[in-house]
């Protein structure tokens, strides 16, 4: 093995313009590979955080400006779905959640006024299916002029979501399917160059796996540096973004990314950009050195 390393090591020192193509290649193809895994991940947490917290919100015309216009409203509401909360926001409140929201843009602050906001009725259920009714409820109340409804919002992300994934999925596959041919190319090259050094290694009395070995070893190597580059690009944006998305999450707990789970991220990037390098590497064998 340390042999081999050597040799490989060689192989790719003689080369360095198509080590750096192959790493650049696998390079790209972890990150875009990382990122969709990330991206599946945050959307997927973010659907769970939207259905443990479904909610309808109703907002009043300007004739609504306390809690006891809608009493009845929210009576009925409640008679309907007894497990459901709600919460009544007047202009007022509504114009302090702005402001706490947009402290830091005066600009913005100076072109809202209370009588600017709607009053709005929040209603918070334990699950999804109790939305509907809900959501008629107040869709045929007097005073109500928009509902917004979570119901619409979860689909509608979820559909969004599942065309991004499926646009990311066959933009993977072709990236490795590119990753696969250019490390075949580059290995088959080195072979071709070195045949008569091989044929040598042969008539000494190498066996195929001392031939093959460096080789394979070279492909994996190519996935492996590609998945630690792009890892690390990946991290570090994380790392500069965190602060600055922060404020606009809320409850949600998606980041700080914990640095244990993007380890992990590591080892399966690292893995799986192994086995895409070596599959390149064992076909650019398989078709030169299979006599």
């Amino acid at each position: 093995m340390p042999h081999q390393l050597t040799v490989t090591w060689q192989h790719m020192r003689r080369s360095p313009y198509q080590a750096a193509a192959a790493v650049m290649i696998m390079t790209l193809t972890m990150f875009v590979g990382i990122s969709f895994l990330l991206l599946s991940l945050g959307s997927q947490r973010l659907l769970s955080y939207l259905e443990q917290k479904p909610q309808v919100i109703a907002f009043f015309n300007d004739t609504v400006t306390s809690a006891d216009q809608i009493k009845e409203v929210v009576e009925k509401i409640i008679t309907t779905n007894p497990s459901v909360t709600t919460k009544f926001i007047s202009k007022e409140e509504a114009l302090k959640i702005y402001q706490e929201r947009n402290k830091a843009d005066p600009l913005l602050l100076e072109l809202v006024t209370a009588n600017t906001l709607p009053a709005s009725l929040e209603v918070s259920a334990k699950s999804v299916a109790d939305l509907p009714a809900i959501y008629e409820i107040l869709k045929n109340t007097a005073n109500v002029e928009d509902v917004s409804y979570q119901k619409d919002v979860v689909n509608t992300l979820i559909s969004v979501l599942d065309k991004i994934r499926k646009g990311g999925l066959a933009l993977i596959i072709f990236l490795v399917t590119t990753a696969l041919f250019t490390i075949l190319t580059i290995i088959g090259m080195k072979i071709s160059l070195r045949k008569d050094e091989i044929e040598v290694e042969k008539l000494v009395g190498a066996s195929s796996g001392f031939v093959r070995g460096p080789f394979l070893l070279e492909g994996f190597f190519y996935g492996f540096f590609g998945a630690v580059v792009s890892w690390t690009i990946i991290y570090g944006i994380i790392l500069v973004v965190t602060p600055h998305l922060l404020p606009f999450l809320g409850g949600l707990a998606i980041l700080p990314v914990s640095p244990v789970f993007m380890l992990e991220v590591l080892g399966a990037s690292v893995l799986a950009g192994g086995i895409v390098g070596v599959i390149g590497s064992f076909l650019a064998v398989w078709r030169y050195l299979k006599n």
